[in-house]
């Protein structure tokens, strides 16, 4: 009879051990990390187990199905994901100067919500949160041009030996012009004004517009970008105001001032002044 009774209780243990295994097991899907690339073009987002766009295990998710945040960063997004897998891609286009102090916020979207291969819906508050960017300041900084770097056209037309530049935080620049013959540490002409930039979605180029104060006032526009290995600033840049000046652009690529009639002659060089 005891040997009956503890085999009734060993049943009965594994039986709700058994449910409440199951019962476990039976858990919504979560949103598990969320990792930022090294370039911040891209986050790497897993979930506890497989997912779906739909009830029925079907559908790839989208950016309807995931909220992506960064409080201070202009950006748009795309989803990269295929139905059943446990892992998603964020593509991103920042468009704005990045500090290096923000982070992204993926979380799950209420509205389009986020199943398992049982129908479970992620919770609304599902969400994780990425490390830090990597700072991308785009023209910021102060900067040199000088001997070849100096563009062709500025040597040619207005006998310019050494440009240096500072973009500033603010969004205000001062430039100097140093002609050639002059030897001292006095400009022979100090440009300054506003600047505004924006990232395009062509490689690393960005556009930059001038807002020229003095010496006299102005508007100027063009591209710009920070290239690596070793780090040289690319800069075209026309006058825009006053002219037939027509500025290149990001899909036309450098030398492409004035329809590309000017070709390299309107491309400055400048390297990094710490």
């Amino acid at each position: 009879m005891k040997t009956k009774t503890l085999s009734v209780i060993a049943m009965v243990l594994v039986l709700f051990m058994g449910m409440t295994s199951c019962k476990e097991d039976n858990k919504a899907p979560k949103i598990n990390s969320a990792v930022l690339s090294s370039d911040n073009k891209t986050i790497a987002v897993t979930f506890s187990e497989a997912v779906y766009a739909k009830a029925d295990a079907t559908g790839d998710l989208t950016a309807d199905n995931l909220a992506v945040t960064a409080p201070g960063l202009d950006f748009t997004y795309t989803v990269t994901h295929t139905a059943g897998a446990a892992m998603a891609t964020v593509n991103l286009a920042v468009t704005s100067v990045i500090q290096g102090t923000e982070k992204f916020t993926v979380a799950a979207v209420a509205a389009k919500p986020i199943y398992d291969n049982e129908g479970l819906a992620m919770e609304a508050s599902a969400k994780a949160e990425t490390g830090n960017t990597a700072q991308d300041l785009g023209i910021m900084g102060n900067w040199v041009s000088e001997g070849d770097n100096v563009a062709p056209l500025l040597v040619t037309y207005f006998n310019v030996a050494k440009v240096t530049a500072n973009f500033k935080a603010d969004m205000s620049y001062v430039v100097n012009q140093f002609n050639i013959g002059n030897a001292t540490t006095t400009p022979d002409l100090v440009f300054s004004g506003t600047y505004q930039i924006e990232k395009s979605n062509v490689g690393e180029i960005w556009t930059v517009k001038i807002n020229q104060d003095l010496p006299f006032l102005g508007e100027a526009a063009g591209i710009f970008e920070v290239k690596k290995n070793p780090e040289v600033l690319w800069y075209e840049v026309v006058q825009t105001s006053g002219t037939q000046n027509v500025a290149p652009t990001p899909a036309a690529g450098f030398g492409s001032s004035n329809g590309g009639t000017l070709g390299v002659i309107n491309i400055q060089k400048f390297v990094r002044v710490n």
